[in-house]
């Protein structure tokens, strides 16, 4: 009884948040100032004369997000992809409850409400007069996460459904200078990098006594939305009513005011009235967290607005060894690798020393180099110690030695190091006690020495799910696993004949190997091969994004590559289509198209994806199973000649994802068996190992 009332609360906790939601957005919706239908996905905002495209939303699968509370799963799609058939007799978007498949919608309506994007679907009858509802809001994001959709909470007999979608083609466009920014500025006092990401994740409102507000963002220009359509570009915006004014122009850094030691963001404004332009002073609070306010302190001066923010990010005396991630929050710690010297050789067969942001005695670099290329004479230095763990907008956390011995007498260059350090997706044991895969050189020139770590110390709580269920059969949970490779990185067939290579992994980043000098943490890379070295590395994509799967296809996709070349305000990124073909094996990808210049698309023949071969014949004559998918006998007598199949009659099944041909058979035992009938059954699993003896495995009961 008592985990039935807590049941019955929870769903009225989960209730009251869906209610409360709905009122809000249809009192919003009933104070509308301006309402604007979108045609052919395309809805343009008349108050700057900006057009949003979401074209690109459209996928060639559905789209699928799971309820968090319920565990009900949702599939939709918005726009037609053009190279895709359109079935206008199937809906659009449906909810899957306890295997039942209640259609949510079949074409999906674009508006544009006081800023707010929203897809409305309408379904099948709900009861009391009422329909199925699916409402889809679209918010602004400039950056890609692996929770780009979100189900907000619901119960089991409510009609009306939202599900929240961040994605960037819902913000105005975003200036050059601010997209690919760093958002950190150096100390030149103390060389401290002061990162200020972190901030820049949403908007920061604050509330005026006469009723207007301040809408401040940093690094970024503030995300337009529902009543915040502000002016493009402002990092600083006063909105009042309907009336939105520039205070400030968003810029891509902050900047140490050098006559009083401030941190500080300048910000000025284009208005063509008056001058309302905007200064943030940060000042370093010891606050646990990072979701500080900022306070308004009134106007100085004539023209300048300024805000005071309190926030860790702002203090010097960070602890060494340790950073945080701008993207999740999390803290990286790596002070368990300090106090230890490494050594390693590269495939050129050179050797160097390194230490993790503390070099000990023991070691035989010069003073206070982190890291040396030594030999039995002498040891050169290639770049000075650091414990300023730093982690950009995209890549792995890194460790940066510079000004190491002289590289290039001509140019006067200096040697320096760049130590990356990689999520370890197949732990060592001991991993979180400081053990790693030993370090591997991946770049030893042009005066710089690139080596990657690998260690769980820098991996997230929660990894990307290499997993998804079929959106078409219910209860099939597709897995990837059996692909993952932690020894080796696979080379995709297509771009020989233009000297470029291609290397993937599934579900983790690359492999870290000597002459790919990728970023730290990517998971897919583009090389040009002038058939010696590997060069002008490129960073397509890394493994953050969940998969999608539908019938026989699964799409795994990475994002957040490189910037792309035609378009220097989109990221490069990835797509792997993973088709089943019983006779491919673990298969091998091949490169599809490049679309635009921007995103890569791969194609995988894999077995591993294949649903299992539940009945495959046994002949007893020859002793042998017959796969009639890939065309193989197996003969039983010679393999399994220990346990004597041949005369059992066995049932047979092949499991594509293990590899292996699973049989089944009984034998009479009334001695040992009384306990079943006097039956003793035999489930044995023969795997496959083309590179050891055939293993075999019998499990008897």
């Amino acid at each position: 009884m008592a985990s039935s009332r807590r049941r019955t609360a929870a769903m009225q906790s989960i209730g009251s948040t869906a209610v409360l939601l709905l009122q809000l957005l249809m009192a919003t919706a009933a104070q509308s100032k301006l309402l604007v239908n979108g045609t052919d996905c395309i809805v343009r905002d008349p108050l700057y004369n900006v057009t949003f495209d979401f074209n690109a939303l459209s996928s060639d699968l559905n789209h699928h997000v799971t309820s968090e509370e319920s565990g009900e799963r949702f599939f939709f799609n918005v726009c037609d992809d053009e190279r895709q058939p359109v079935n206008r007799t199937e809906p659009r978007a449906y909810l899957m409850r306890a295997g039942r498949k209640i259609t949510l919608g079949y074409e999906p309506h674009l508006q544009l409400n006081d800023g707010r994007f929203q897809f409305s679907f309408t379904g099948e009858p709900c009861g009391n007069g009422s329909h199925y509802t699916l409402d889809i809001i679209l918010l602004c994001s400039y950056e890609h996460t692996p929770e780009d959709l979100r189900v907000i909470p619901h119960t089991p007999d409510q009609c009306r459904y939202f599900i929240f979608w961040d994605t960037p083609l819902a913000c105005q466009p975003l200036p050059t200078g601010l997209a690919n920014n760093r958002c950190t500025v150096r100390d030149g006092t103390d060389r401290h990098a002061f990162n200020l990401l972190p901030l820049a994740g949403a908007n920061h409102e604050i509330p005026l006594p006469d009723g207007s507000r301040f809408v401040l963002s940093v690094c970024k220009p503030v995300r337009y939305g529902h009543l915040t359509m502000c002016p493009p570009g402002s990092g600083v915006c006063r909105v009042n009513g309907t009336e939105y004014q520039d205070y400030g122009q968003a810029v891509a850094d902050p900047k140490v005011d050098t006559s009083t030691g401030r941190l500080v963001m300048e910000m000025r404004s284009k208005s063509a009235t008056g001058c309302p332009n905007s200064l943030i002073v940060f000042e370093c609070g010891r606050e646990d967290g990072l979701e500080t306010v900022p306070v308004y302190r009134g106007l100085k001066g004539n023209c300048t607005h300024e805000f005071l923010w309190r926030t860790p990010l702002a203090c010097r005396d960070t602890r060494p060894c340790s950073v945080t991630n701008p993207i999740t929050g999390t803290r990286y710690d790596l002070g368990l690798l300090a106090n230890r010297t490494y050594t390693l050789t590269s495939r050129d067969n050179r050797t160097y020393e390194l230490g993790v942001c503390h070099i000990p005695a023991s070691s035989r670099c010069p003073l206070d180099a982190g890291a040396c290329e030594v030999s039995a004479k002498q040891s050169v230095g290639l770049g000075a110690i650091a414990s300023e763990l730093q982690y950009e907008t995209t890549g792995a956390p890194y460790l940066l030695y510079r000004s190491g011995a002289v590289c290039d007498a001509t140019s006067g260059r200096r040697w320096e190091t760049r130590l990356e350090f990689i999520c370890e997706t197949d732990p060592v044991e001991g991993g979180r006690t400081g053990v790693v895969v030993p370090p591997t050189v991946v770049e030893n020139g042009d005066c710089q020495l690139v080596v990657h770590f690998e260690t769980v110390l820098v991996c997230e709580p929660a990894l990307m799910a290499c997993g998804a269920y079929n959106e078409s059969t219910i209860d099939q949970y597709v897995d990837l696993t059996p692909l993952v490779d932690s020894t080796r990185n696979y080379e995709a067939r297509g771009g020989e004949a233009h000297g470029r290579r291609y290397f993937l992994n599934v579900c983790r980043p690359l492999v870290p190997q000597y002459g790919l000098s990728c970023r730290g943490g990517a998971a897919a890379c583009e090389a040009t091969f002038d058939g010696v070295t590997a060069r002008n590395e490129t960073t397509l994509g890394f493994p953050d994004v969940s998969l999608v799967v539908a019938g026989d296809t699964v799409l795994m996709k990475y994002l957040r590559g490189d910037p792309c070349p035609q378009d220097p305000v989109t990221n490069l990124s990835t797509t792997v289509e993973f088709r089943c073909q019983p006779t491919a094996g673990r298969g091998t990808p091949v490169l599809l198209e490049i679309e635009h210049g921007c995103h890569y698309r791969f194609d995988w023949a894999t077995a591993v994806i294949c649903p299992p071969e539940r009945a495959v014949p046994f002949e007893q004559g020859n002793c042998s199973v017959h796969n009639a998918a890939t065309g193989n006998w197996i003969r039983l007598d010679g393999v399994l000649e220990d346990l004597s199949p041949c005369d059992k009659r066995p049932t047979a099944s092949v499991d594509y994802r293990a590899g292996a041909l699973n049989l089944h058979y009984t034998v009479p035992d009334a001695v040992n068996c009384s306990h079943t009938n006097g039956v003793k059954t035999f489930n044995v699993t023969v795997v496959c190992a083309p590179d050891s003896p055939l293993d075999r495995a019998a499990v008897s009961t």
